[in-house]
């Protein structure tokens, strides 16, 4: 008999999926000014929501303090050049402190100050009196051989070291010896959005969901790959499930609002993105970007449209299309189209 190991796996992490339908806003820095970001992940590589961040300079000041959203992701904008730590706070949670040096020295062939965009991830730890590899949220428990974990674990190692191909078969033969195994499903699930094959990926999420229902990253995962097939009713069904695990979520709300949307609910969609800008204080430039879309493009509510673009200017300053965005606005007020 195979000797089986103690798999322990929290709903409570936020599944790690770019928005790639959604205005991205990761761009360049002006002149002369540069961005740290990154992601947090626990133990078992999960991406850790809602946790402190802060950005200390080499007088151990506070510069800049902000939260992991809903994919594990900070993000830190204007900074100078010079010596940073970036440090994670972790109160109330399993996990030690960390911090991580960062420096900011780009030069041009002039002589003058760069725009540099670095990117730092950074890995918690257990604290040593932690027996779970979890801070909070459900905790599902599966009994996975050996052989299996074995598998597993390489592909990992393989997939971190870019080797994306030995990783992907890693991970199949993972579920050839254990064909229920949740981390690998809920892993081949993700890589296969990262490269955009949806077909496999929502294939992979299904049978993620099938072993652990009260799975928020497989319901999270299935969503987006059924919206990105235009799956729209699947899409919206499993955005659900995602939302009813975790209603405090900001980013399963507002891909439920842009699934709706989608399926051309738009009532409904913006009652979503409504709650998901409650939810992060009107400072999520993804929330009015969409809003504003909505506004704009279905409901035809131009003034709406043009508050919402210019509260997407206020909470994504620098953004290269700022000047074009501003006449859009200009014209939602001035001169809108044509009922």
């Amino acid at each position: 008999m195979r000797n089986r190991g103690r798999i322990v796996i929290c709903l409570a992490g936020i599944f790690l999926i770019p928005f790639l339908i959604v205005q991205g806003h990761f761009q360049d820095s002006p002149f002369g000014r540069s961005s740290v970001w990154g992601f947090v992940f626990d133990p078992e590589r999960r991406p850790v929501s809602e946790v402190q961040v802060e950005l200390l300079n080499d007088v151990n000041s506070v510069v800049q303090r902000t939260k992991t959203n809903g994919s594990g992701r900070f993000y830190f904008r204007g900074i100078s050049q010079g010596r940073f730590v970036i440090r994670v706070l972790s109160f109330s949670t399993n996990y030690e402190e960390q911090t991580q040096e960062v420096e900011i020295y780009g030069i041009g062939a002039n002589g003058r100050a760069l725009a540099d965009n670095v990117q730092k991830d950074i890995y918690l730890r257990l604290r040593k009196s932690s027996s779970l590899s979890v801070a909070s949220g459900t905790v599902f428990v599966q009994e996975v051989p050996e052989e299996a974990k074995t598998q597993f674990q390489k592909a990992v190692s393989d997939l971190d070291g870019d080797r994306m191909e030995a990783g992907i078969a890693g991970l199949e033969n993972a579920l050839k010896v254990f064909p229920t195994y949740y981390l690998a499903l809920e892993k081949l699930g993700l890589v296969y959005t990262q490269q955009q094959k949806y077909d496999k990926a929502r294939d992979a999420f299904d049978k993620a969901v099938a072993v652990n229902t009260r799975s928020f990253n497989g319901w999270y995962g299935l969503s987006y790959a059924n919206y990105s097939l235009k799956q729209s009713e699947a899409a919206v069904e499993a955005a659900r499930k995602a939302v009813s695990l975790n209603s405090n979520s900001k980013d399963a709300l507002l891909f439920l609002g842009l699934s709706l949307r989608q399926a051309k609910k738009y009532e409904e969609a913006e009652k979503q993105l409504k709650l998901a800008d409650k939810l992060t204080k009107g400072e999520s430039p993804d929330v009015h970007w969409n809003l504003a879309l909505l506004y704009a493009h279905n409901l035809k509510r131009y003034k709406d449209a043009a508050d919402e673009l210019e509260r997407y200017l206020q909470t994504s300053p620098g953004t290269p299309q700022a000047e074009s965005i501003k006449k859009l606005i200009k014209q939602y007020r001035e001169n809108p189209p044509s009922q």
